[in-house]
């Protein structure tokens, strides 16, 4: 290792090191901190801001592994390792600085930030002279990688699970970007996960649902937030008709249908991963970060005053971990009877009614527009209705995958027709005002032009490619 080189993990320890001294300063002066920021913001709810504060030691823990990891290979003069370097000390100025300038602590905390800015300052200069450029000289990589097919899937899989289904009207839609990192994170992790095992994109989507409703948003247990106790009979503390519908919505919408649709747009990259291992490592932090951020923000926000019990938030995240090890190493065995699938258009109308009516079976009973299946066994109904629709869905679905006669336009449509009911469906629950339902109307129609314009567009091979996406393995 050269002396450049050497000053270079001199300061990456530097930095490190201030972070941790910074994160146990607002730890260990956690009261005089946060009634500083009180004063200063006086409308803000002290449970909001106190969270904030105790989170501040998880991203500083996720750091610290990776600069240990960074530093390892950056001695063993790997090149990728300085690329990262170089991108990690000019992110980390720019959030320090943005937190220095925002002047949200106390000023004798504040001169820890102008000591990490100054670390990271000079860790800018180091990182960038000739003689570290030329310890770590660019050596091509022949491993595939496709960041155009990964940054499509970070766009699309929030833009499905959220927007598409008018969660939110169009004047609160700023929100969804606190969904954002989670929804990326997470679709993308699992992609490059099951495309590196060969597992189930479906069961990892339960896993994800899983993590996003029940540790983050803590909707899954909350007899309050969304009204979802009042949607059917709880069940030990759980909400069950919610948690029907969310982990089937998750699995579907959030991941496997976004994952699909890149996929065919990109026939040629296939099942390969679209990131190395840096890239499969950043994005699972990123969904893991995205996760705490909904944690702080949204739960003290819409339902302050109710945290989830231990119990069931070790409960939850042990089935969380079981699910996504089964998803991994879930092999899927092609049906025994296959069955052949009917015209393109039909399987885009026969997914279409799917999506929309086992929304309609759950979500509906949760308002006051169907009081008789509000509360009660009677609730139990659409739920025992929904969860067959799911299983003959399924099972149909696999036996289409069977047959040789089932084409990527098969697949392709059905992943359109599912988008048209559930948007649908979100015109009709909903869409508020004129202006959203015109929103989910051009959404709708925009998605059925796409889908016709890239069925016709799309090759029509007598059967399936070797490398095209197919349900089957979901």
């Amino acid at each position: 290792m050269t002396r450049s080189t050497r000053t270079v993990v001199v300061l990456l320890v530097a930095s490190l090191s201030a972070s941790v001294v910074f994160a146990l300063l607002t730890l260990l002066f956690h009261d005089q901190v946060l009634a500083y920021q009180q004063a200063r913001h006086p409308a803000s709810a002290p449970a909001s801001l106190s969270a904030t504060l105790w989170t501040r030691p998880i991203p500083v823990f996720v750091v610290a592994v990776l600069y240990i990891w960074v530093i390892r290979q950056l001695i063993a003069g790997l090149a990728r390792a300085y690329r990262r370097v170089r991108i990690v000390s000019i992110a980390g100025f720019v959030a320090v600085a943005w937190l220095l300038l925002s002047a949200e602590y106390p000023p004798w905390l504040r001169g820890v930030q102008v000591v990490q800015l100054a670390v990271l300052g000079a860790l800018i200069v180091a990182v960038n002279r000739p003689s570290v450029r030329a310890a770590f000289p660019a050596v091509p990589d022949p491993r595939p990688r496709n960041r155009r097919a990964a940054w499509l899937l970070v766009l699309a899989a929030p833009l499905i699970a959220e927007v598409m289904l008018g969660n939110l009207p169009l004047t609160m839609l700023w929100v969804v970007l606190l969904f954002v990192p989670m929804y990326a994170g997470g679709a993308l992790f699992i992609r490059e996960v099951a495309r590196r095992t060969g597992g189930s994109l479906l069961l990892m989507g339960v896993a994800y649902g899983l993590v996003e409703e029940g540790l983050a948003l803590q909707s899954l247990t909350s007899p309050h937030l969304y009204g979802a106790a009042g949607w059917a009979p709880r069940l030990f503390g759980l909400n069950t008709a919610y948690t029907e519908l969310n982990l089937v919505y998750h699995a579907v919408f959030s991941i496997t249908i976004p994952i699909v649709l890149v996929e065919l747009l990109f026939p040629a990259h296939g099942r390969k991963p679209y990131l190395r291992t840096g890239g499969l490592i950043t994005s699972g932090v990123v969904a893991l970060l995205g996760a705490a951020l909904i944690r702080v923000s949204v739960p003290p926000s819409q339902d302050p005053g109710y945290t989830m019990p231990l119990p069931a938030a070790l409960i939850i995240a042990a089935a969380a971990v079981l699910v996504a090890v089964a998803g991994a190493r879930w092999r899927a065995r092609p049906a025994a009877d296959p069955l052949t699938p009917p015209r393109v258009p039909i399987v885009a109308c026969a997914l279409a009614v799917a999506a929309g009516a086992f929304l309609a079976l759950i979500w509906p009973f949760a308002g006051a527009h169907q009081p008789l299946f509000t509360h009660g066994a009677w609730s139990l109904l659409p739920m025992a209705a929904a969860a067959a629709l799911v299983g003959a869905t399924l099972w149909t679905m696999r036996r289409w995958l069977a047959s040789p006669h089932w084409t990527s336009r098969h697949l392709l449509a059905a992943c359109v027709g599912a988008l048209v009911g559930h948007s649908a469906f979100g015109l009709v629950s909903n869409a508020d005002t004129g202006t959203d339902r015109l929103f989910l109307l051009a959404v709708i129609a925009l998605t059925i032009a796409a889908g016709a314009v890239a069925l016709h567009r799309m090759a029509r091979p007598p059967a399936r490619p070797p490398e095209a996406p197919a349900l089957a393995d979901h």
